[in-house]
């Protein structure tokens, strides 16, 4: 339980380093998003996601939900004696799961680094304008 909080904490800290950088979804839509904060100035634990000029909001349990997912599916293997941590491979937001925001936690967890993505949907989500 102790690990699963130090990854959360990780995650989290790299959500907030992230803020305002450019993702673009896996149908090629480009947003990107900003950590509210609370009126005492600490994060409230929700992201805003900017498209257009409409905004979405999603929840740190919904991240958490879908990076826990994540971690359940990569494996670790022992390739010439060596530990190997293999990344899931999702062709898809939904094959991680019915999550609130999938589309959007699916590309910032590619770009991130912990998850793998076909190259076609790879293409996609690197071509930031």
């Amino acid at each position: 339980m102790e690990k699963k909080t130090e990854l959360d904490k990780l995650l989290w800290d790299a959500l907030l380093a992230g803020q305002g950088e450019f993702f673009n979804t896996s149908s090629g839509l480009p947003f990107s998003y900003v950590v509210k904060r609370k009126r005492n100035g600490e994060y409230s634990g929700e992201l805003l996601v900017s498209r257009k000029e409409t905004s979405k909001t999603l929840t740190r349990s919904s991240v958490l939900l879908a990076f826990h997912k994540v971690i359940d599916a990569a494996q670790i293997c022992d390739i010439n004696g060596k530990a190997e941590l293999i990344l899931p491979e999702y062709k898809g937001p939904k094959a991680i799961g019915q999550i609130f925001g999938i589309s959007y936690i699916y590309s910032i967890f590619w770009k991130f680094g912990l998850i793998r993505v076909p190259a076609k949907v790879q293409e996609k989500l690197m071509d930031i304008k």
